[in-house]
């Protein structure tokens, strides 16, 4: 399975899609049963979705006309999953009552992949949602594409957004929801500095990345940071915590955190605040995830040349170009990094700079260039699988305590 965030026009995140894949090594659905992916995608990587994310998310699955026929998306809760009708569904009676009635049961029905074809008017009438495959179409198609929608009563989305100038362009066009890889792409790079508040949140990353790391540099990070000693405080405060005792300085805050719990949970507010107010905050968990699958990879012995937390923060801080709207090559001097890492973020052709391809093609699902980065690398595609899977349950703990 493969899961694909689909974010408002505030860029947070409205909820998920669930992807099926018939294997790690495949770079794309290969589907002989399209009714078995679906089945699988509704089962396993539902019950895996629910574990993973907030359920307050809404989880977009494709559903087959069989399937819609035989009733299946009614296995699944209707306050939770948005059914996605193929492009392929011909609206026939049958269909179309069916849908009717998902929709009276409290189901949300998505169109996918619309392309304009007036012959699915019926389905256009009875959906939630109408979502719109921009990828490949010029500005021109794409609006012509939009007028036939946008008057209907559906949300509308655009899918395979790939850059910030197609997003900022279908933003102004009017939809509701996007989905792509657009927010981790650079936007507007160059003309600024790195502010004083962002250069102490970078040292404090370099802090945590100290061999033999002890409270008491915790702590001297914690007590600079007004911040982040008030989101300390308020996370041990929450319920979810379960602190039943009082909290009578910050070193008793680190130590009941204790010492790997806290410097994960510092990794992850120093991301959160370097993320630009108009970012995602999909955003901050990628770097976060980034760094995590390389760290796992170092440690299972995939990257032998790099320490694990080297390569961590390689991955952390690969995406801050992006946050902070600036260029790399204007950032890297600031950056606590060694040179391969440093150079890795700005030259293509070095090998750090592969590590970071990976990253993006596990990220893009592009299956092809990842076999092809891990033969190259000597990097096994199972390693990589399993780092994907520490990295995945690793940023939801984290999320779930930042709610």
């Amino acid at each position: 399975m493969a899961r694909q965030p689909i974010l408002d026009r505030q860029g947070k995140t409205y909820g998920y899609e669930l992807l099926f894949r018939s294997g790690i090594d495949k770079t794309f659905a290969e589907i002989d049963d399209q009714d078995f992916a679906t089945m699988s995608v509704a089962t396993c990587g539902f019950s895996r979705s629910q574990d993973a994310v907030s359920q307050s998310k809404k989880v977009f699955i494709n559903f087959t006309e069989s399937l819609i026929l035989q009733g299946a998306p009614r296995a699944l809760p209707a306050t939770l999953v948005i059914i996605e009708v193929l492009e392929d569904t011909a609206p026939s009676p049958e269909v179309i009552a069916e849908l009717t009635s998902l929709k009276e049961d409290g189901y949300v029905i998505a169109i996918d992949d619309f392309e304009g074809d007036i012959n699915n008017e019926a389905l256009l009438d009875i959906a939630d949602i109408i979502k719109v495959d921009v990828l490949g179409k010029s500005f021109a198609e794409i609006e012509q594409i939009y007028n036939l929608i946008k008057n209907k009563k559906a949300i509308t989305l655009a899918e395979k957004v790939e850059t910030h100038k197609d997003y900022q362009y279908l933003l102004g066009l009017g939809f509701d929801l996007f989905q792509g890889y657009f927010f981790a792409t650079p936007e507007n790079l160059t003309g600024k500095n790195l502010d004083t508040n962002y250069a102490s949140k970078l040292r404090v990353l370099a802090t945590l990345t100290t061999r033999n790391l002890e409270f008491k540099h915790i702590v001297e990070v914690v007590k600079a940071d007004p911040s982040i000693t008030f989101k300390l405080l308020k996370l041990l405060n929450s319920a979810a915590m379960g602190v039943a005792i009082e909290v009578t300085s910050i070193r008793h805050a680190v130590v009941l955190l204790g010492l790997t719990r806290i410097t994960h949970w510092l990794r992850m507010v120093v991301m959160s605040d370097l993320t630009a107010s108009n970012k995602p905050q999909e955003l901050f968990t990628l770097a976060l995830g980034r760094g995590k699958i390389l760290e796992e990879l170092a440690k299972a012995g995939q990257i032998p040349e790099h320490d694990p937390s080297i390569m961590f923060l390689f991955g952390l801080v690969s995406l801050l170009d992006v946050m902070l709207d600036m260029s790399m090559d204007v950032l890297v001097d600031t950056l606590p990094l060694i040179d391969a890492a440093k150079f890795g973020l700005t030259d293509p052709k070095t090998k750090m700079a592969q590590y970071l391809n990976l990253l993006i093609a596990i990220e893009t699902v592009e299956k092809k260039n990842q076999q092809e980065l891990c033969t190259s690398l000597k990097i096994s595609e199972d390693s990589v699988l399993k780092a994907v899977l520490v990295a995945n349950e690793w940023t939801n703990e984290l999320n779930a305590m930042m709610l």
